[in-house]
């Protein structure tokens, strides 16, 4: 593969994935019961982060970014475990006694996520090194596509007109996701086949599988009776 190649599909990736992104900020934004202005604002955040990202590529020493590879996804699993807890309280006050409370959980959402910032800086840092600009400008650039999406996104999920049980619904699923990916990203990774029950397996390799899956089948019926899916 040659370096345009190379250059191109990394920058394709950090394009899609700043859109991905920039679409989970904008379910918050776009969902909650906050303004046009507050909106505008947390989208402003995000570029200024950016441009802070791309000044400080060149000063930050390699041993941070290991670091943040290494807790990256610990902070995920904190993240996604907020996210259902969060979501769950949101669409069962609004199911249950219509009490919106979208203004104070919608954060979960919008607000910058570690992990993904520490994704976001490292893909960043590795097309700073495959052309030839300079860092803040690339972090420039980044930001104001982080500053459009979100407020094309959010503008787009705000004429839902969708109420906060929405929301809560919303940031479920994507905890859940987010779960998911921490099981089944590593075992992509290292390329092992899945297999249920192995001659090799040991029950400590196992059972952490299966009450993963038995706790998300829980999550799901409790949700269900306590109004949160109806």
């Amino acid at each position: 593969m040659s370096k345009l190649d190379l250059t191109w599909l990394t920058v394709s990736g950090v394009v899609i994935g700043i859109l991905v992104f920039s679409f989970k900020v904008s379910l918050g934004c776009g969902l909650a019961s906050i303004s046009r202005r507050e909106m505008l604002s947390i989208a402003a955040g995000y570029l200024v982060i950016s441009l802070f990202m791309g000044m400080a590529i060149e000063l930050l020493p390699e041993n941070t970014l290991s670091f943040a590879l290494n807790t990256g996804m610990a902070v995920h699993l904190l993240v996604a475990l907020l996210l259902v807890a969060l979501g769950i309280i949101t669409a069962k006050r609004w199911n249950s006694h219509c009490h919106d409370i979208s203004r104070k959980t919608f954060w979960a959402l919008s607000l910058p996520c570690p992990a993904c910032l520490a994704a976001s800086f490292i893909s960043c840092s590795f097309l700073a090194g495959l052309v030839e600009i300079d860092t803040w400008k690339i972090g420039l650039l980044v930001g104001l596509l982080f500053f459009f999406s979100i407020a094309a996104f959010s503008t787009i999920l705000r004429r839902i007109k969708a109420n906060p049980s929405s929301l809560g619904r919303a940031m479920i699923i994507l905890g859940l996701f987010y779960i998911l990916s921490i099981l089944l990203i590593p075992a992509y990774i290292s390329c092992q086949k899945i297999s249920f029950l192995s001659p090799g397996s040991s029950a400590a390799e196992i059972v952490p599988s299966y009450l993963m899956i038995l706790s998300l089948m829980a999550l799901g019926f409790l949700g269900r009776r306590w109004g949160v899916f109806s």
